[in-house]
């Protein structure tokens, strides 16, 4: 699966991403817990990855490049239960503090970046790219 960007909506109001073919939606919100990292079927609520990042705006790009790089080997028409294998403690809401070094763990520290080479976020979090 290879992401770009779009408009946010209301479930994605930060970052909202779409998938090539428009089968899922990738994206960023923000909640008085702090920013959560969110997935499903596009136009439907989230339900595939709905992870709570916390309050660090430094995690995020990081977060959201290894969730990426992770759903870049699943081909679109994967079921939610193929993206769940690869996530299997998205979907149950924990603390962030429980599974966010597992994710982290990639050690992927590159901006987030389209299938184009284009910027998406910043370094600094959530700010879209002037780019």
């Amino acid at each position: 699966m290879i992401f770009h960007r779009v408009e946010p909506s209301s479930d994605y109001r930060a970052l909202r991403l779409l998938s090539e073919t428009a089968h899922w939606e990738l994206g960023l919100s923000p909640y008085q817990h702090g920013v959560r990292i969110r997935m499903g079927r596009a136009g439907k609520p989230p339900s595939v990855i709905d992870f709570c990042l916390g309050h660090d705006t430094a995690l995020y790009p990081q977060a959201l490049l290894a969730v990426t790089k992770l759903l870049e080997q699943l081909p679109e028409s994967a079921a939610a239960e193929e993206i769940d294998f690869l996530f299997p403690w998205a979907g149950t809401r924990p603390d962030p503090t429980i599974h966010l070094q597992q994710l982290l763990s990639l050690g992927l520290e590159s901006p987030i970046q389209t299938a184009k080479g284009e910027k998406v976020v910043d370094r600094e979090g959530l700010e879209p790219s002037t780019n």
